[in-house]
């Protein structure tokens, strides 16, 4: 007999299985420290035997426009499985609706994002009548070409200038250079209003925490000639992928230096440099493919595209089931 058990305190949770980082204890305790979101564990158990858990991150912010606090619900990948090929289906439907059951009435909507395989989730998204929205993941193959050999043309002429005119770019690891990062990124998606940016704190605990606290997570840094940071990118590495988190760029004011380019470039390179095999533009916002010039920008890099889907469900079922009359 299956049952579900929740876990809301680090100091409760039990040993769970090894799995990706989204769903690992160790996530768990970087997200309970830090402001405007509170994780949830869920855990599935055959007698005293773990089946698999899923983590659920419970997130408020404020928004100007449209003004108010807002409260939703999010979840990376379906979660971790013991048995890759037993029903996780219906330990998902089980994670679900136990979580239904934990959100309140103001949390106006519940989003699932890097599904890895639909076939596992559908029909429990069915079910409850999510809203699928197609998507598009942009990734880059690193193992069989180098890097430069991806390039269109135009970036690689770009990458080359910068670099004539004195542009540099290294990993930062210092604290207060990473809290300058921080900063510029934070102003820089505070205008994204269709793109969620971390709190601050989360980020810093991820770059500056001890090994066994921390992730595997690096910040890059570019300056220009003078020394002034005009650039930076987050990259989060697990499960042999990297995930570009977070990248800016000062374009406005450093046209001819490419910073934005630059900022990307520079985590292609050290994931390559590590061995690692694939790099994925993990973007936070809208879909990718009602942003066309941000897609264009990232396929430059010699990425491939991929459709997939990110699956919402509202407090009001009524509106999702007229939602999924037009989507589905």
């Amino acid at each position: 007999m299956i049952r579900i058990e929740q876990y809301k305190s680090g100091e409760k949770l039990p040993p769970l299985m090894q799995g990706i980082f989204f769903h690992s204890e160790q996530f768990f305790h970087i997200l309970e420290n830090s402001p405007g979101i509170k994780p949830v564990m869920l855990v599935a158990y055959d007698g005293d035997e773990e089946k698999g858990h899923l983590l659920a991150m419970l997130k408020h912010d404020f928004r100007i426009i449209p003004p108010g606090i807002y409260h939703w619900c999010s979840i990376y990948s379906e979660g971790v499985y013991a048995d890759e090929k037993g029903d996780r289906n219906e330990l998902f439907s089980m994670f679900l609706d136990r979580l239904m059951k934990i959100l309140d009435f103001r949390y106006i909507f519940m989003e699932v994002r890097y599904i890895t395989d639909t076939r596992i989730t559908y029909r429990t998204f069915s079910k409850y009548n999510f809203v699928p929205r197609h998507d598009l993941r942009i990734y880059n193959s690193l193992h069989s070409r180098k890097p430069e050999e991806r390039l269109s043309r135009a970036y690689h002429a770009h990458i080359r200038r910068a670099k004539v005119r004195g542009v540099t770019y290294r990993q930062i690891s210092e604290r207060e250079d990473i809290v300058t990062g921080i900063k510029m990124l934070k102003k820089y998606y505070a205008s994204k209003v269709d793109r969620y940016f971390a709190p601050t704190e989360l980020l810093t605990r991820m770059l500056t925490g001890t090994e066994e606290s921390a992730p595997d997570t690096r910040m890059f840094a570019v300056y220009n000639k003078e020394g002034r940071m005009i650039g930076c990118s987050i990259c989060l590495y697990s499960e042999g992928r990297a995930f570009l988190l977070y990248s800016c760029g000062l374009r406005k004011s450093y046209p001819l230096l490419y910073p934005g380019i630059m900022s990307v470039w520079a985590a292609i390179k050290d994931a390559h440099q590590r061995g690692y095999a694939h790099f994925e533009f993990a973007v936070s916002g809208m879909p990718l493919n009602k942003r066309r010039g941000f897609k264009n920008f990232l396929l430059n890099f010699g990425g491939k595209q991929t459709s997939t889907l990110r699956w919402y469900r509202f407090r009001w079922n009524w509106i999702n089931k007229i939602l999924r009359k037009i989507y589905v």
